[in-house]
């Protein structure tokens, strides 16, 4: 269930149809909120991108891991200097996906397969 979840948040995030082994590689670890409405994935450069399902929206954050949701927030893992290009105010912080306060973005539609095949999240998303 995870792994449709999260090939549902990378397909709406990069714009591109992927498929169960289409994700393998984009990605270091994913989390869903309990209902399956946002997907957190970190990525390899150490970024966060949060989807919402539902509105085929997204928002990054680079502050720090996500650690998991509790309902609709997302509890996150300030990074610290040594191990992340930027790291986060404190040790842990929240991000409730239901406050005015992140920045969301629409996600891009999908395209075709043959003209985005070979794009990463991060070369997507950003």
């Amino acid at each position: 269930m995870l792994t449709e979840i999260v090939t549902r948040a990378l397909s709406q995030l990069t714009g591109s149809a992927l498929k169960g082994d289409g994700i393998k590689g984009q990605f270091q670890y994913a989390y869903a909120s309990d209902d399956g409405q946002y997907v957190a994935i970190l990525t390899h450069d150490m970024t966060t991108y949060v989807v919402d399902l539902s509105s085929q929206r997204y928002f990054a954050e680079c502050g720090g891991s996500p650690r998991g949701f509790a309902g609709h927030v997302l509890e996150m893992e300030g990074a610290t200097v040594r191990s992340h290009p930027w790291p986060a105010a404190q040790d842990l912080f929240d991000l409730d996906m239901d406050a005015d306060e992140l920045s969301w973005r629409q996600c891009p539609g999908l395209r075709h397969m043959s003209t985005s095949a070979h794009r990463s999240v991060e070369s997507r998303a950003a």
